[in-house]
């Protein structure tokens, strides 16, 4: 064989090689990243860049200042100063500071176990990771939804009712919580202190009753079966297996702003009633919730809405 052919072979061979390595690099496009003028510019993937650099499905970016992330479905993820995110075609995940979705009803921020994703059209969801565990969830214009790691809705984040989130080590549909007990629509479901997040029970098992509740203040133990289809109002089924009498104001107020009553008239039967205890009075209700393995607890509305205030996002969408 001439030397020059073995010379053409060889550099052929190459330039497969390099195709195929070229080949197995992640080079799909899925927006641009700016800064305004004057910031401090970004990093994508450990590497400073200019104020605007195209994005890669599965870039890292850490923002020194205030920057934007526009997708190419039409998404638009904001990042406060002093914040990372890892960007992806349908989803972001925050490693750190703090982040905003605008505009993505099928794009979803994770921080830490949470995912948080729009519950309408204009939602805007503001995401902020706090300390070491919480994370701080505020919904702009319209509900934003947070769900576990197991696919199950613990929260719907109303607008100008910031949440806050502590993840424990518990089972992913384990629920916990106080409120109001009230008659829905022919069925009971549980309250929280503002009416923002609404339950349905259900009897399992246990046998416990909670048409026995109706009108009541109550602690609810059970677990969130998202199998199960709640009635309208309601974000999630609860089977319940057990319910403590709480005290507290009148409910009238919660079943009023639900649409609900405080009477059983219309539930339907589920059952015999166990013996009911009591909590001593002065006992806290509403304090604090485990709801799929997660406690939340409503945050000041200074903590998040001062994110605005303090000029990480713009006030208005």
């Amino acid at each position: 064989m001439p030397k020059n052919k073995n010379i053409v072979i060889a550099i052929s061979g190459m330039l497969a090689v390099c195709g195929l390595s070229l080949g197995a690099v992640n080079t799909t496009i899925i927006g641009m990243v700016s800064s305004d003028p004057g910031q401090a510019g970004v990093a994508i993937d450990g590497a400073r860049v200019s104020s605007n650099a195209t994005l890669f499905d599965g870039s890292q970016v850490a923002s020194a200042g205030y920057s934007r992330l526009q997708l190419n479905s039409g998404t638009r993820v904001n990042l406060s100063a002093n914040s990372t995110l890892r960007v992806f075609a349908n989803h972001a995940s925050l490693e750190s500071g703090a982040s905003e979705l605008q505009g993505g009803m099928g794009y979803a921020i994770d921080a830490r176990s949470l995912r948080i994703k729009p519950a309408e059209e204009g939602s805007i969801a503001r995401v902020r990771l706090d300390g070491e565990q919480r994370v701080l969830v505020t919904a702009v214009a319209a509900p934003v939804n947070v769900w576990n790691s197991a696919g199950v809705l613990v929260a719907r984040v109303l607008p100008e009712s910031p949440m806050s989130f502590l993840p424990q080590a518990a089972a992913s549909n384990a629920f916990s919580n106080s409120g109001c007990v009230i008659n829905k629509s022919g069925a009971p479901v549980l309250a929280d202190e503002t009416g923002n997040q609404v339950f349905e029970l259900r009897s399992g098992a246990s046998g416990v009753d909670p048409r026995t509740f109706v009108g009541k203040r109550a602690s609810v133990s059970g677990t969130l079966n998202s199998s199960m289809t709640p009635i309208a109002g309601a974000t999630q089924v609860v089977v319940v297996t057990a319910m403590t009498i709480r005290t507290g104001a009148d409910c009238a107020p919660i079943a009023a702003k639900i649409g609900g009553t405080m009477t059983i008239a219309g539930v339907s039967a589920l059952g015999a009633a166990p013996a009911v205890p009591v909590v001593a009075a002065g006992a806290a209700a509403g304090s604090g919730a485990l709801i799929g393995g997660v406690v939340a607890v409503f945050a000041t509305a200074g903590i998040l809405g001062g994110m605005a205030a303090a000029g990480v996002f713009n006030k208005s969408p």
